[in-house]
């Protein structure tokens, strides 16, 4: 990443390709300027299967935000090289745009030029959940059942704005300030639909196979493999196959599963055997760290990990369950933690530092550099 010597004249236009459909009608879209002449970007903060992610400050307020950048098909190609096709891209832009909800990252504006687009999102400066679980010290039902509250009324806003995450997991749940819990958001929407005025019941019917597969709902799965476990073979995909918002309440089971024990329910280093077991529905919680977990805390769980869609809980019906309605459970579980820890450390061994720590790292890097120099992406 370079630097330029001072900041670019302002051109006659931006450089917008004007011809694309952009989301209501460009809502939120940047047409009177570009990127650097509004923002000084700063370090990389993270980068995904389908963008990466870095610091931005405000030239004019000071304000600093995460930019995502996400790279746009080559002209003459219909996809990227994340093999994410033009519309796919806009999807994600039009479940952000009007999204405004203490518990979902939200979007200020975005840039469409160099043939990326640059998505201007908040800045959440916690970090990631489950690092900051450990650094509290101490992990209760209570807290997880903090979080737990907090997932669910995210997940019922965005269902009653029309739409469906289809990705929810902890990597995808940071924190707003370091060390709250009580302050989380959903982020990443890289795989959101959207309904619109005109085309009711569409979010009940679809049918593309996407998400993480430890996460991902057994009607969602059932696009690639039959209930039998063995896979549907190519030009026999089944028409009828469809799924809905309730894909997002199995993939909350699957975080409060891992919120409570630290393990996921479903696991396999074979990804065919792991989809498998995801569509049998069978788990358990015979391990010992399931000990000193509440049995109401495991009836919610019983109740979300349900096969057939039509019986999962609703986001309501979450919300009124004895155990999001108690307020006890504030004892340690120290098993839970130190599954928790195994994992993270696993994790960072790929990694230095924590997410929090870039995010640190580089504000702290931005705060010596001069607003007006523009650093190239």
């Amino acid at each position: 990443m370079g630097c330029a010597g001072s900041t670019p004249a302002k051109p006659a236009a931006a450089a917008v390709e004007t011809e694309v459909a952009y989301p209501e009608d460009g809502k939120k879209l940047r047409r009177d300027a570009t990127l650097e002449q509004e923002y000084d970007l700063g370090g990389q903060l993270g980068e995904g299967g389908y963008s990466r992610v870095k610091l931005a400050t405000h030239r004019e307020t000071g304000q600093q935000y995460a930019i995502k950048i996400i790279p746009l098909p080559k002209p003459g190609q219909s996809v990227n090289k994340y093999l994410s096709n033009r519309g796919a891209i806009m999807k994600e832009i039009d479940a952000l745009l009007d999204l405004d909800h203490p518990n979902v990252v939200g979007l200020k504006e975005y840039f469409v030029q160099n043939n990326r687009v640059y998505l201007v999102m908040e800045l959440l400066q916690g970090g990631e959940l489950l690092d900051s679980v450990l650094e509290q010290g101490h992990y209760s039902e209570a807290d997880a059942r903090t979080v737990f509250r907090q997932v669910v009324l995210a997940i019922q806003y965005i269902h009653s704005q029309g739409i469906v995450h289809r990705d929810l997991k902890l990597d995808n749940l940071l924190l707003v300030t370091p060390g709250n819990i009580s302050n989380i958001k959903i982020v990443d929407f890289g795989f959101a639909r959207k309904e619109h005025a005109g085309s009711a019941g569409r979010l009940n019917n679809m049918q593309t196979v996407c998400g993480t597969p430890g996460y991902i709902a057994p009607e969602v799965i059932r696009g690639i493999m039959q209930p039998s476990g063995d896979p549907v073979k190519e030009g026999c995909e089944d028409p009828n196959h469809h799924y809905g918002p309730p894909c997002d309440l199995w993939s909350a089971g699957i975080v409060l599963y891992m919120l409570l024990s630290g393990m996921p329910p479903f696991y396999d280093k074979s990804e065919p055997r792991l989809l498998r077991s995801i569509i049998s529905g069978k788990f358990s919680f015979k391990d010992p760290v399931w000990e000193p977990v509440s049995g109401e805390a495991k009836d919610l769980i019983r109740k979300l990990l349900v096969v057939d869609p039509a019986q999962r809980l609703t986001c309501e019906q979450v919300l009124e369950h004895p155990w999001m309605q108690g307020s006890g459970g504030a004892e340690h579980l120290p098993r839970t933690a130190a599954r928790i820890q195994d994992a993270i450390t696993r994790r960072r061994s790929s990694s230095r530092l924590t997410l929090q720590q870039r995010i640190s790292e580089a504000i702290d890097a931005s705060r010596s550099v001069t607003p007006t120099v523009s650093r190239t992406l």
